[in-house]
């Protein structure tokens, strides 16, 4: 007759190993962490804080390795991710151009193409240009357009009609300037384009707030106008939103995780498991701070809402601006 005793100590053991079934899918060999953009830039940084993350912590159990596909404004990003359908070993940092470059036919991949995964944070796009610059606020730079729409050679990583792009577009169009005259350079990244603007080969950059606030805190760029809702966080308090300079142009480029079309739902519950601890850390609450990123934590189905309601909303802005035609 079995005692008391291990009858407890039997009906502890199987409370403490919950069937195979409710353990769910984990990944089994390394994990891609795929980046649309050349390494530096603030898309790339994000994938290797989560990788950081990844290792240090223990939350994924195997190598995870960063790979940058840059290309096509993200094409070819996207394309390396969807050649591995339904791998949950594959995921990969996203941000709004995947949703402007659907709508302008630049990617062979529509959004509804690949897996949503989260939402991880919020920054607005800035107006940058060298220390040494004669453009000192927003208006000189509003009135260099007016003046001459080309007469500004400014970076808009990573494709026309990206989000960068677009933040450039809506500023010049408020202020009643042609945006068809615009002269936007095409980088790789946003750490392409702080290089090309220190070197004088260009006269601006319009990019995230993070891709340019090292050089910002070592006083060699300045920021005159930033597309957010209100002014935001140090080393930026005292830059004026382009709203409060007379042009009222907000522009979120959000930043995201993605897996490749087919994921079941148990690979989505892992990745969203993950993602919503990764967000949680010490380390994801530094580099929030470190690169003025404001902490947006969106799962997988909020995360699909955003798409969706960007899609139409870029749809309208790309559409006035006349850079796809009227449907």
């Amino acid at each position: 007759m079995v005692s008391s005793f291990s009858s407890l100590l039997i009906a502890a053991m199987a409370c403490a190993c919950p069937p195979a079934g409710a353990q769910g899918w984990k990944p089994e060999r390394p994990v891609e962490i795929v980046v649309p953009t050349t390494p530096g830039g603030s898309v790339d940084l994000t994938a290797r804080t989560l990788q950081k993350i990844f290792q240090e912590t223990g939350l994924v159990r195997v190598p995870v390795t960063v790979v940058n596909k840059p290309g096509g404004g993200g094409a070819v990003s996207l394309v390396y991710l969807n050649q591995h359908a339904g791998d949950g070993h594959y995921i990969a940092t996203n941000t709004p151009n995947m949703i402007a470059n659907d709508i302008n036919g630049r990617t062979p991949v529509k959004y509804t193409e690949v897996t949503p995964l989260a939402n991880l944070l919020s920054q607005y796009t800035a107006v940058a240009v060298r220390a040494d610059s004669p453009i000192r606020t927003g208006q000189d730079f509003i009135d260099r357009l007016r003046k001459d729409p080309g007469s500004l050679a400014v970076s808009t990583p990573t494709t026309l009609g990206s989000i960068n792009h677009l933040a450039f577009a809506l500023a010049a169009k408020a202020a009643g300037v042609d945006v068809r005259k615009l002269k936007a350079v095409i980088l790789g990244s946003g750490g392409d384009a702080v290089t090309a603007l220190l070197g004088g080969h260009i006269d601006a950059h319009v990019g995230t707030t993070s891709s340019v606030v090292r050089m910002v805190e070592t006083g060699k760029i300045r920021v005159v106008a930033i597309a957010a809702p209100k002014r935001i966080g140090h080393p930026y308090e005292a830059v004026p939103t382009w709203t409060e300079q007379g042009y009222p142009v907000v522009m979120d480029t959000w930043r995201g995780v993605i897996g490749p079309r087919g994921m079941t739902r148990e690979q989505i519950a892992f990745w969203n498991d993950v993602l919503s601890r990764a967000v949680a850390t010490e380390t994801w609450k530094q580099a929030l701070q470190a690169n003025v990123w404001e902490p947006n934590y969106l799962d997988s189905g909020q995360t699909k809402k955003l798409f969706d309601s960007d899609y139409a909303e870029y749809k309208s802005i790309l559409t006035d601006l006349g850079m796809i035609k009227s449907p």
